[in-house]
């Protein structure tokens, strides 16, 4: 009922100033003659003439008092504040997995029994060793093929001996590109290299969709601030960390998810 009578007192205005628009111009010629100014049969014109002026001033007024008012973001809004449904948050349970130089692939659980795992999420650590140790990519190829029938082995996360992170691969490239003696090659540059020179070389996964060590980014912060730091770094997205930590990701989210967020949570 509100709406309707915002909408009525819109149009009387609308319909006042367009009438009173007409009447200014009509006037003007209806009170020529008081002047000494000689009335021509076309004074029925100008007076139809000023009623479709008015007409078109009642008319343009309406669009300008029923045009919405800008919708501005919550310039608090964080992405902590987004829930799982907002982007893609690495999962709580299931199989994390985590794999080293010297871990006995074809002994893990879930290469020997896969059916149990079947429904379970995966997430899949690589840990570097704590000494010279380096993986065998054979054997992480051979890991990726054991995997790649798990619909739920989304994400591949890389971290140093301290459990710091250094690059994330997303799991569909690892289990398609990464297999086999053909993935050999792929599993040196973006795993190997990686792990050895994470300063350098991982900035090497973003050409396979991928994110680097520099692509992290706190939940503290603002989701605008998010969005003018990957127009700026020409980044596609972040691996997410709570507070100011370099362990433990909680998620990535990548541009499309800020975005929407971004359209999503307005005042």
């Amino acid at each position: 009922m509100r709406g309707f009578v915002g909408e009525m007192e819109k149009a009387a205005i609308s319909g006042a100033v367009g009438l009173g628009a007409g009447l200014l111009l009509w006037g003007a010629y209806v009170t020529a003659p008081y002047a000494g100014i000689t009335i021509s049969p076309t004074a029925i014109m100008v007076l139809a003439g000023g009623v479709a002026f008015g007409s078109s001033i009642a008319l343009m007024t309406f669009v300008v008092l029923n045009r919405p008012e800008p919708r501005h973001p919550k310039p608090w809004r964080r992405i902590a504040d987004l829930s799982v449904a907002d982007y893609l948050h690495f999962p709580r349970s299931g199989v994390r997995l985590v794999v080293k130089p010297d871990t006995m692939i074809r002994e893990l659980d879930i290469c020997r029994h896969p059916t149990s795992y079947a429904s379970k999420d995966v997430v899949l650590t690589i840990k570097k060793a704590s000494g010279k140790a380096i993986f065998n990519p054979l054997l992480l190829a051979e890991l990726f093929k054991n995997l790649s029938g798990f619909a739920n082995f989304l994400h591949v996360l890389l971290v140093n001996e301290h459990d710091e992170f250094v690059g994330y691969i997303p799991a569909y490239y690892a289990r398609t590109q990464m297999v086999g003696a053909q993935g050999e090659g792929k599993i040196t540059k973006y795993i190997i290299d990686v792990l050895s020179d994470p300063p350098s070389k991982s900035v090497q996964l973003r050409e396979i969709g991928g994110l680097s060590v520099y692509e992290t980014i706190s939940d503290k912060t603002l989701i605008t601030d998010a969005l003018k730091r990957l127009s700026e770094g020409l980044f596609r997205g972040f691996v997410v960390f709570p507070g100011h930590r370099n362990r433990k990701p909680i998620g990535v989210i990548f541009e499309d998810a800020l975005v929407k967020a971004n359209m999503l949570y307005r005042d």
